[in-house]
């Protein structure tokens, strides 16, 4: 008789790697080397944006073939904390590991016609059926551009198709330029592009999600937007820079990163603050926001709170937890971190850069300062998501 999926356990860990080197044959050589990428699953590079994509396209695709996916950061995250201009990387390894790699090319133009039978693609790529999916076994993992705005549509379609199995994605980034997120995949560099993962991991794991952020009573009504979904012209029928400086209490020029960074917009969602980054302030008093907002919509300004020691509690506890189910003994292989730009703009102007990074980097780490956040059904701002992985042997 055929074993459940759940019960087909075969070996599985991952490995992480660092890599510092300003050249960049250099560093790719280096880090998949020390990710054995030849005899993984799967392998996920983030890279600092100064690196050449053609050389990591040329050099990642004889190694993983399509089992090897690149992009762009707002900066990186390994180990020892943030970096920047860097190379860090996962990869995934044993027989009980299968992953299936698509990708989704001019994001732009792109509607649901042509992704209604991605997932079932998705599953076939790992010999199984959607009805096999199993939570404790699978994994969705999706890497954006973030120009395209298209993570608010893909998200809670992957989950309606399988909706017992988690998510979690990034929207990459250029040093902070949504405009010049890069994705490498299959031997070629794209600029408006996603990348849709289904893995299948017989060791333990958790998909986990923090945001530190609260509602306040200010409230503000979107009554402009651009086309988009994406521009807020107008709030409370003024200039969208003055009504929300003025919510502050702040003249408009007072506004900066700092303060965007501690105060987005945002709103409550199952009775937990949804926030908004406001990634740009524009020269005619417009703010672009990193989620898609309508008319007639209500925004609140939520205030952030203590970042390190809510990051440090989210990562504490799953560590604890998958180390403890990890085989033969307790341990931790990797964490896999997508954390918001802002979280770290809000870090360094308040000093906390080497405090978050030490209640992130609790175990082997690699990750990215992102552009957004996708976790479950929903396209997050403000948040880290992320996935602890332990091992079975």
């Amino acid at each position: 008789m055929k074993r459940p999926v759940a019960e087909q356990l075969g070996s599985a860990s991952v490995q992480v790697a660092s890599n510092a080197h300003p050249d960049t044959q250099v560093a790719i050589d280096e880090i998949l080397d020390e990710l054995d990428a030849a005899n993984a699953a799967l392998t996920l590079i983030f890279y600092g944006a100064c690196h050449d994509d053609q050389v990591i396209a040329h050099t990642l695709e004889p190694v993983t073939g399509a089992r090897g996916v690149a992009g762009t950061t707002a900066g990186e995250i390994n180990s020892a904390g943030f970096a920047a201009n860097t190379m860090t990387g996962i990869s995934f390894h044993g027989s009980g590991v299968r992953a299936s790699v698509e990708l989704l090319p001019q994001l732009k133009e792109l509607s649901l016609i042509p992704v209604v039978h991605l997932p079932g693609k998705l599953c076939r790529g790992i010999g199984r059926k959607k009805s096999e999916l199993h939570p404790k076994r699978h994994l969705w993992l999706f890497l954006f551009n973030g120009q395209s705005g298209k993570e608010d549509l893909l998200t809670p379609f992957f989950m309606n198709a399988a909706p017992r199995v988690n998510l979690v994605g990034a929207t990459l980034a250029d040093d902070g330029n949504i405009a010049g997120a890069r994705l490498v995949h299959d031997g070629r560099v794209y600029r408006d592009a996603a990348v849709t993962i289904l893995l299948e991991y017989d060791g333990p794991f958790e998909a986990f999600h923090n945001t530190h952020v609260a509602m306040t009573p200010r409230r503000l009504e979107v009554t402009r937007v651009r086309r988009d979904g994406r521009h807020i012209v107008q709030l409370d029928g003024k200039s969208a820079l003055e009504a929300y400086a003025e919510a502050l209490g702040l003249a408009p020029e007072e506004v900066t990163s700092s303060v965007l960074a501690t105060h987005p917009l945002g709103y409550r969602f199952r009775g937990q603050p949804f926030p908004i980054s406001i990634g740009q302030l524009s020269p005619d008093g417009s703010l672009r926001v990193a989620n898609t907002v309508q008319a007639g919509q209500i925004l609140h300004i939520l205030d952030a709170q203590d970042l390190v020691a809510s990051s440090h509690r989210c990562i504490e506890g799953v560590v604890e937890r998958v180390s403890a189910a990890s085989t033969p003994t307790p341990s931790l292989d990797a964490l896999l971190i997508v954390n918001c730009r802002f979280r770290h703009i809000e870090a360094s102007s308040t000093g906390h850069v080497d405090a978050l990074a030490t209640a992130l980097c609790q175990g082997p780490v690699c990750g990215l300062n992102s552009n957004g956040e996708q976790f479950a059904t929903m396209h997050l701002n403000h948040s880290m998501a992320g996935v602890a992985f332990g091992s079975a042997r």
